[in-house]
């Protein structure tokens, strides 16, 4: 008897003894992966806050560490993030310089994906820069590679309509918005969904038809405020303020953009700020 409790304990203790030996550490491309995903989310949450210097920084460490790991589409997406927020810092050259990390490299296996984001949002850069031949043939490149049936379609051809606009083509401008306007309902995108009602409201103003533009930019008003998006809530307001100048509803004018001047004062951006508070006190 004495010698089976013995045995017990022996085996009792050797379970204990044969516990399994403490993970290893996580390979260097796992610690890699890990602060990647933590410096996106950084980044995020930096945009969510308004730090768009602070989000600017993430995205470009993101970017570093995406190269590190040879991950094509991590680093396609930080650049393209990394881009837009420089671009609404107003710092264009830096928007450009990230957005050729994708759209001039050649040799990177970049998902198709991010390619046509990457094309398409060169196309907005080209755009704000007024090189409008540029930005036509970056939007086509991404029309191309969309075939008209891409979840991209009303971005890119929110895009043409925009540069439709900026070549004084509003009768084109006014057909592609529309376009832009049916492809986002149907995909329930109504951040894509407001641009096209703006755009197209502007269209229909520059073309002597302000009474028509009136409820399609209230009705991206209603969606940007929806969204909580102060920079296209701004756009909106300015194009409202200027849709009822050209209406005859001065009151209604002045009203809009001094709403405008209180969004753009709260975003602290002074773009056209003087122009607009000039516009509220004129009678």
């Amino acid at each position: 008897m004495r010698r089976r409790a013995t045995l017990l304990i022996a085996a009792l203790c050797a379970a204990c003894s044969s516990a399994p030996p403490p993970a290893p550490p996580p390979a260097p491309q796992a610690q890699a992966q890990t602060r990647l995903n933590e410096s996106e989310a950084r980044a995020a949450a930096l945009v969510r806050a308004g730090d768009f210097a602070g989000a600017a920084r993430e995205y470009g460490e993101a970017i570093r560490l995406a190269a590190s790991v040879e991950n094509a589409d991590a680093l396609a997406a930080n650049a393209i993030n990394q881009s837009i927020v420089d671009q609404w810092l107003g710092r264009d050259a830096e928007a450009r310089e990230a957005i050729a990390r994708v759209t001039d490299d050649k040799q990177r296996n970049f998902p198709e994906k991010r390619r046509l984001q990457a094309e398409v949002r060169r196309a907005i850069l080209e755009l704000a820069g007024s090189h409008n031949d540029a930005a036509a043939t970056w939007a086509g490149r991404a029309e191309t590679r969309c075939a008209g049936a891409c979840e991209h379609a009303a971005t890119i051809l929110n895009v043409q309509a925009q540069i439709a606009l900026a070549t004084s083509h509003p009768a084109d401008a006014e057909r592609l918005a529309a376009a832009a306007g049916e492809r986002a309902s149907a995909r329930g995108d109504k951040a894509e969904q407001a641009n096209a009602l703006r755009t197209l409201g502007r269209a229909q103003r520059l073309q002597g038809n302000a009474a028509a533009a009136l409820p399609n930019l209230e009705q991206a008003l209603l969606i940007d405020r929806e969204l909580g998006d102060p920079r296209k809530i701004l756009a909106d307001l300015t194009e409202l303020a200027m849709a009822n100048d050209a209406a005859g509803n001065r009151d209604a004018a002045r009203n809009y953009y001094a709403r405008a001047v209180a969004v753009s004062k709260a975003m602290n951006d002074t773009r056209g700020l003087a122009e607009m508070e000039a516009q509220v006190k004129r009678p």
